[in-house]
């Protein structure tokens, strides 16, 4: 998996594997059962020099490229789910700063996240619309003296209260497209007029606090706001697809390298372990071949991305994404029918990376728009993991 990293991203990808093995794995039971937001993984991060992934370096930044990122974030997701996909969220965001940002901003919003661990979710999903279409924003900003007044709902708001400023898209009151009057900020999250309804309650990712979060008239300072009109149809976001794939790859290989050892160590009474069984040697052969195959779609996409071409980037990232998910969510049921009856007790681990690995196909590029995003690109026509109307 790590063949052919030069030793600056090994390290990095190294750090993280520690990280993930050694601390987070242990309390991922814990808050999956009880709800709660890692903010002790998050800690962790960034003691360990990580908050800042994708922050560039001349601003005290990792300044990983996208194949230590994916690695990153694949070795996050073996330990929990939950810390992999909200750091995934803030990292994205980190680099939405980076292309969009003026120098300012960038010194402004880096150092938070460097100097006092501050946290950036993505609040971008509403109730009314969907991403599997073209997105309609229902959230306006009214123009006021020096700014803005955000009013509006959004859900899915992953990190929730928990993070430190708000990267809110919506359009200008008064326009109905997003060429007319599209913008986003970055919006401080105890400003006045927000509320968060502590209503996240899922099968999988249980402790991403992925709530609903109001904005009733909340100020936002034209200084806050990041790009133009219709900036963020202009750059490539395609970083959240990217660690979206590597996440739920990781899950599938943790329910993988779980599942071998224990066919390897069990045998209830029989003289030979489950792995002398012709039939589990079947079951982790198709395993191994799957993960294998989204593991060279995962770096490859992220290689892609790395040399600028839009369209292949859109390509190689929503074919890996699709992958990966439909990997995650297959390794991980057939590793609980091959661990059995106790596959499905919740002292063990199988039967979380199961209910995560659910929430894959369905996570925004869902499956199903990843597939029609490739089909339309290899099609010669225009084919975008998020358009806005």
């Amino acid at each position: 998996m790590y063949q052919g990293l030069k030793p600056e991203q090994a390290a990095v990808v190294q750090r993280a594997a520690d990280l993930s093995r050694e601390l987070f794995a242990k309390r991922a039971e814990q808050h999956d059962r009880t709800g709660k937001f890692p903010l002790e993984n998050y800690a962790d991060l960034h003691k360990a020099g990580l908050l800042g992934l994708t922050v560039p370096k001349e601003y005290g930044g990792v300044g990983a490229d996208w194949v230590t990122f994916a690695l990153t974030m694949l070795e996050i997701a073996k330990g929990c789910s939950a810390t992999a996909l909200t750091f995934n969220m803030h990292a994205v965001i980190l680099d939405f700063i980076a292309q969009l940002g003026t120098e300012e901003q960038k010194r402004r919003w880096f150092g938070e996240v460097i100097d006092r661990g501050k946290l950036f979710s993505s609040i971008t999903s509403e109730p009314q619309a969907s991403f599997r279409h073209k997105f309609v924003l229902s959230t306006t900003f009214a123009p006021v003296e020096g700014g803005f007044l955000l009013s509006g709902v959004k859900h899915f708001g992953s990190l929730g209260e928990h993070a430190s400023f708000h990267f809110v898209t919506a359009l200008i009151e008064g326009t109905t497209t997003a060429t007319e009057g599209q913008q986003s900020a970055l919006v401080p999250a105890g400003s006045t007029g927000i509320s968060v309804d502590r209503n996240w309650d899922a099968v999988g990712m249980r402790a991403t606090s992925s709530d609903t979060i109001k904005y009733d008239k909340c100020f936002v300072r034209r200084e806050d706001c990041l790009g133009g009109i219709a900036a963020l149809s202009t750059i490539d976001i395609t970083g959240f697809a990217l660690g979206y794939s590597a996440i739920y790859l990781g899950i599938g290989e943790a329910a993988f390298d779980y599942v071998l050892e224990y066919a390897k160590t069990q045998s209830f009474g029989l003289p030979e372990p489950l792995s002398h069984h012709p039939s589990t040697q079947r079951s982790l052969g198709e395993m191994a071949i799957a993960i294998r195959a989204a593991r060279a779609l995962l770096r490859e996409a992220a290689q892609v991305k790395m040399q600028g071409d839009r369209r292949e980037t859109a390509l190689a990232i929503n074919e890996s994404k699709c992958m990966s998910a439909d990997v995650g969510f297959t390794v991980t049921d057939r590793a609980i029918r091959l661990a059995g009856g106790r596959g499905i007790l919740r002292k063990y681990p199988l039967e979380r990376w199961h209910r995560d690995a659910m929430c894959g196909p369905v996570m925004a590029p869902a499956n199903d728009r990843c597939l029609e995003t490739a089909g339309r690109i290899l099609c010669g026509l225009e084919g975008k993991t998020l358009e806005f109307v």
